[in-house]
């Protein structure tokens, strides 16, 4: 189990280090509709680049200007994912709490200089699942990444032990997913005057890995602006 952690955060600090400036001038949706989420593969630019693509399309259709990538904020949300990592991520709404205690001394410290930041912090399942069939883990599939199939595990006795595999979802739909639930919780936030900044990290909630249960994608999205703005 250590030895696994230990991986999963080699795995995590890899990623972090790959973090680059995000924008979506060159987005390709075709890359995020057809590239699938992996552990080991996770590409953590692409997924940030279509959560900030689907957003801004939102904001632009309610005739808002775009959220603005910070690299700060980005910068910002990566720690308070390191800070978080062997904590209970299951309560956004107490995790989001942890984050307000020093966000605003951290996010200057980064070099942000809006006077207006509010942390939003979700967590997603990241499989194609119907949400309510059976499934069970294979831990021997070689085939496999997530190990994880639908119906009862066969018995020893069955000539045919072929089950159907619980797919990962690819980059757009688990964006879609996300902020689908993000806005029935944080409507107001996602699409105020007041927020003109936007810096976000999203990983792994390793404790869903290698388990009886659906991996799940958490995210800590930093939203930035200036007290006054939105006031006119």
């Amino acid at each position: 189990m250590i030895k696994t952690a230990l991986s999963l955060i080699f795995i995590i600090t890899l990623s972090f280090n790959k973090e680059n400036n995000i924008t979506t001038d060159n987005f390709n949706i075709e890359t995020a509709k057809t590239e699938t989420l992996g552990v080991r593969t996770l590409n953590n630019t692409l997924l940030n680049k279509t959560i900030l693509f689907l957003i801004n399309k939102k904001r632009k259709k309610k005739g808002l200007e775009a959220l603005i990538y910070d690299s700060s904020l980005n910068q910002v949300s990566i720690k308070y994912q390191n800070d978080l990592e062997f904590k209970r991520f299951k309560n956004v709404g107490s995790v989001e709490r942890k984050i307000t205690r020093t966000l605003y001394i951290r996010t200057k410290k980064a070099g942000f200089n809006g006077g207006l930041v509010i942390p939003i912090a979700a967590e997603c399942e990241a499989m194609d699942y119907d949400g309510k069939t059976e499934f069970f883990v294979n831990k021997n599939a070689k085939d496999s990444e997530f190990k994880l199939f639908y119906g009862k595990k066969p018995k020893k006795s069955e000539t045919s032990p072929m089950r159907e595999v619980v797919k990962p979802l690819n980059y757009y739909s688990l964006a879609k997913k996300l902020i689908k639930s993000l806005d029935s919780e944080n409507k107001k936030e996602f699409y105020s005057k007041a927020y003109k900044w936007g810096g976000m990290h999203l990983q792994w909630y390793y404790k869903s890995l290698n388990k009886r249960r659906m991996p799940k994608i958490k995210m800590v999205f930093l939203l930035g602006g200036y007290a006054t703005a939105g006031i006119r």
